[in-house]
């Protein structure tokens, strides 16, 4: 069935993809409820029951993650705690009191057995954030018997820390900046998924979901990559911004040779389910083309915020 005018719990809508949601929810035929993490603190786990006694949802999109991979080898209590132990609650709440649930996860739940992975692949994860998010997963779809989980890879915005960003700075304030070749990835731009929402959610409500036994589907583009192809994309929208950027030398470099806590898989690139995209009329947009929109986006923003250029 069609789900129309609905109402919508959005948890972790300050991130990347919560962010972009946000930025259209004006153009989305849903109501949507936006929570703070100080709203809703999933690091207190009954405060999920709590906020949920307080509003009539029809669905609950969860995007809240701790997603520092480096900190979460540190700091694992509390990765394990929002990437993994409140998601029990969420899925028992939301299933007892017959709300849907849409959850996104992460290419991290695989290891180094060799991409790309379909939905149903052994999952395999190598560091602690991998290992949250792959048993929060588990939980979800055990707890909550018509659950949908959505794995991103790489997500990448105007909004929020990630790769591109750190990239800019580090060629903003370098001469020569370092980045891993040896790593096939799958990127995410999160405004694909905030301009598909309505799409998504009407096919988690149409009967053809059903046919779906596993519920996970793989959110990502199938034009795969590498860290540096990525660096050099953002390199040379730098230099057409500004020729400065032409004196600062991008150096390919081995996975081994990058100092980190975490281990990283040599290759999490995500098969894309054709029926999904099919089904659920989902179009996703080229990473090439939202990398360089993104980049030239944030660009004036990051160079003010240095000093540069007056």
């Amino acid at each position: 069935m069609e789900k129309f005018n609905s109402k919508v719990l959005v948890i972790g809508a300050y991130g990347q993809v919560g962010s972009e949601i946000r930025s259209i929810q004006d153009k989305l035929n849903f109501s949507f409820d936006f929570p703070t993490s100080k709203e809703l603190n999933l690091l207190k786990l009954d405060s999920f029951e709590d906020y949920l006694d307080h509003g009539k949802y029809d669905l609950v999109i969860n995007l809240a993650a701790y997603t520092d991979v480096e900190l979460s080898e540190k700091n694992r209590e509390k990765a394990n705690i929002i990437n993994n132990l409140s998601l029990d609650i969420i899925a028992k709440e939301t299933y007892r009191k017959n709300i849907g649930l849409i959850h996104a996860s992460t290419d991290y739940v695989f290891g180094d057995s060799g991409g790309p992975y379909n939905s149903n692949d052994k999952k395999s994860p190598i560091n602690f954030y991998g290992l949250t998010k792959s048993l929060g997963e588990d939980l979800i779809l055990q707890e909550h018997k018509r659950s949908m989980v959505i794995r991103f890879s790489s997500v990448f915005s105007e909004y929020g820390n990630n790769f591109v960003k750190k990239i800019i700075n580090r060629i903003i304030n370098n001469s020569e900046v370092e980045v891993v070749t040896d790593q096939k990835i799958s990127l995410t731009y999160a405004g694909d998924f905030a301009k598909n929402l309505e799409n998504i959610i009407k096919f988690y409500y149409d009967e053809a979901f059903d046919s779906f036994q596993d519920r996970i589907f793989h959110f990502s583009s199938d034009d795969y990559t590498d860290w540096y192809t990525v660096a050099k994309i953002i390199h040379q929208e730098m230099i057409n911004f500004d020729k400065e950027f032409t004196n600062v030398n991008l150096i390919p470099i081995s996975s081994n040779e990058w100092h980190s806590m975490a281990k990283r898989s040599s290759d999490s690139r995500l098969m894309i389910d054709k029926e999904f995209m099919n089904l659920g009329n989902i179009i996703l947009s080229n990473w090439k083309d939202r990398m360089k929109y993104v980049v030239n986006k944030v660009i004036p923003s990051m160079i003010r915020d240095h000093g540069k250029n007056g």
